[in-house]
């Protein structure tokens, strides 16, 4: 046979990698993960609550993997409000150009538009009305311009989350005048081109990542929905006695089909006859396994 006639052998691209840490969180004492940047005290930061579920997982590996990797989401712009304006854009994509279902938690009655504004204005409107911040004390985004998405419903979601945003009542139940100040501060922060760039450069991050694809939309709900079960399985407090962390990696063939593994990191220091790494892969030939987990 002529190799001119050989199929092509349908590579593999690597298109992200994300390193999540298991650790006890001090706020409410929960073991979970988050990702390794934002751990407190990494970066002189408070750092990102732990989760352990299905949704937690996506949102940090598919929604969430720019804070500190992207260019646009470092300095004053990471771990801030704008870092969840750009994810929602993302979930925004999956859910609506994919068809992903399962990702929402218990709005899930709600559309899309809704959900997706519902991710970030309420701690928005929280900083101005209450002095509740929770990403920092104004919007910061270095995202360059970004021209219109062409999707309709996404520049809906941006003018709609401007114009009920500008509604809050800057300071009404601030303690004092020095919160009040920065109530004003955080409102003022906040403009619709910010919004703008934020919520269609995640929107675009997501298109570049999986491809407007139904079949990337039914692994990905497929994917929440393995992991929630995983997650109840298996605790993350019994998972942290053995591995330190979790190496997450999404991958895409030359037909467009993703595919994803998550590595299961022995602790340092721990013999390697007493336990041993473990993937879990999945794509188009559903989940496999490589190493055991114990049973505790």
């Amino acid at each position: 046979m002529n190799s001119n006639t050989l199929p092509r052998r349908n590579r593999k691209t690597k298109l992200r990698t994300v390193e999540l840490r298991f650790f006890q969180d001090d706020a409410h004492g929960e073991w979970g993960v988050t990702h390794k940047d934002t751990l407190a005290n990494t970066r002189d930061t408070s750092g990102f609550n732990a989760f352990w579920d299905g949704r937690g997982l996506f949102h940090d590996i598919f929604e969430h993997g720019h804070e500190f990797t992207d260019k646009h989401f470092l300095g004053t712009s990471a771990m801030n409000y704008g870092g969840e304006i750009a994810a929602m854009g993302s979930m925004y994509y999956y859910m609506s150009a994919c068809g992903m279902g399962g990702r929402l938690y218990g709005n899930s009655w709600k559309g899309n538009d809704e959900a997706t504004i519902d991710g970030t204005l309420g701690m928005m409107q929280e900083a101005v009305e209450y002095g509740h911040f929770s990403f920092g004390d104004t919007l910061e985004s270095s995202v360059p311009t970004q021209k219109d998405s062409g999707d309709y419903s996404l520049e809906y979601i941006i003018s709609e989350h401007f114009a009920r945003f500008q509604d809050s009542n800057t300071g009404k139940n601030a303690d004092d005048e020095e919160t009040r100040e920065r109530c004003q501060a955080m409102k003022d922060s906040v403009t619709e081109e910010k919004l703008a760039n934020l919520y269609r450069y995640g929107y675009r991050m997501a298109e570049k990542l999986v491809a407007r694809s139904y079949h990337n939309g039914s692994l990905l709900t497929d994917f929440v929905e393995f992991w929630d079960k995983f997650c109840k399985e298996h605790k993350a407090e019994n998972l942290a006695r053995m591995f330190g962390k979790v190496n997450a990696t999404i991958y895409r063939d030359s037909e467009h089909n993703l595919s994803w593994s998550l590595e299961f990191v022995p602790m340092y220091g721990i013999p390697s006859d007493e336990v041993s790494r473990v993937v879990i892969r999945g794509g188009t030939d559903g989940v496999k396994q490589t190493g055991e987990l114990f049973d505790f």
